[in-house]
């Protein structure tokens, strides 16, 4: 089964849930029904009855419901009409309750670009990302990292934005898991979406403990969608994703590669990374949990010298079911919160 989450301005309830049947979308959430994966999970009975047996109770409270276009919605620009909004998220009240962590050097083409990539901006014979993936494939620690704010991460059709101050903006596509804690206190691998992990890759390059703010930004740091395909009806062994990048509606860049379970570098898999964070990081009852699998593709400056600028389409493409996660590319909006510490240091 496929969900995805909408928003309609023409609706009392904005934050709608939607199950897709063929080229339709069903909204689950007329006549009162949830307004959300979290809704479904914890507020229909999926942490007791299981998330499959939720949708099902859903689909036949929503007999009769009305049906859009999933086309139209997938095509859907602007917030005046009913459009995407990311497949998971917490509540309107609490959006922490969405965590967001992301992990990094998993495929050993990434590994080698990123080491290359390394050496060539500091000039020293940095071996950081050659050393954490032989760790990782030795079945030491994976790089997992956060991105703080779970506002940060938008949708498909949703811009994410590039500071002033970046120096090298880049794409990751990666295959993202999703979880929810059950009433029995055991996690639960509940689905599978698609995930762009933008970074700057510029000053991640230049030194690995800027990793941080290569990666976290406010205005759209990463994306996730379009839908969401339950963990039942998704084959994660051998995943094949592509990125796409249009600039005045003409390609300057494309790649594939494989993830999924198989394109691991570590010991059992994704188990290894659930291990590494649900270890430290339990989940609490009442939060759901995203994970990027790390990207299998890199665009290296031969391929894609000035990075993301402004104006620029990705278009991420997830085999298996997930779809083609699209978003541009617009400027974070400067601030001036610092002109009276500026002008007292003067």
């Amino acid at each position: 089964m496929k969900l995805l989450q909408f928003r309609d301005p023409d609706s009392t309830r904005s934050r709608r849930l939607g199950l897709v049947d063929g080229d339709e979308v069903i909204d689950l959430t007329d006549g009162g029904g949830p307004g959300s994966v979290y809704e479904l999970y914890y507020g229909g009975g999926g942490d007791t009855s299981g998330f499959n047996s939720a949708i099902e109770t859903a689909a036949t409270r929503a007999a009769g419901a009305r049906r859009l276009s999933l086309d139209d919605l997938l095509g859907a620009r602007g917030a005046d009409v009913a459009h995407m909004d990311k497949p998971v998220s917490g509540p309107a009240e609490d959006p922490y309750k969405l965590r967001v962590w992301l992990a990094g050097v998993t495929h050993e083409d990434s590994a080698k670009l990123r080491e290359i990539e390394a050496k060539h901006a500091t000039g020293d014979a940095v071996n950081v990302y050659e050393q954490k993936y032989r760790e990782c494939a030795a079945g030491g620690r994976p790089e997992l990292f956060s991105k703080g704010d779970p506002d940060t991460v938008v949708g498909h059709g949703q811009p994410l934005s590039r500071p002033a101050d970046t120096e090298r903006l880049v794409p990751e596509t990666e295959l993202v898991s999703v979880y929810a804690l059950n009433s029995k206190g055991q996690v639960e691998r509940i689905g599978y979406t698609g995930g762009n992990d933008a970074t700057d890759n510029g000053i991640e390059a230049t030194n690995p403990l800027n990793l941080p703010q290569a990666k976290n930004w406010s205005g759209g740091c990463a994306s996730l969608g379009p839908m969401l395909v339950t963990a039942d009806a998704y084959d994660d062994a051998d995943v094949t994703v592509s990125c796409e990048i249009l600039r005045d509606g003409e390609r300057v860049g494309f790649k594939e590669g494989p993830t999924g379970q198989q394109n691991l570098n570590m010991p059992d898999g994704l188990l290894h990374m659930e291990r590494m964070l649900f270890r430290r990081l339990p989940l609490e009852p009442g939060q759901l949990q995203v994970l990027y699998w790390g990207t299998p593709i890199v665009f290296a400056e031969a391929d894609l010298a000035s990075g993301l600028q402004v104006g620029d389409v990705v278009r991420l493409a997830f085999s298996g079911g997930i779809g083609v996660l699209e978003n541009s590319i617009v400027p974070l909006p400067e601030t001036s919160q610092l002109a009276d510490l500026e002008t007292a240091k003067s």
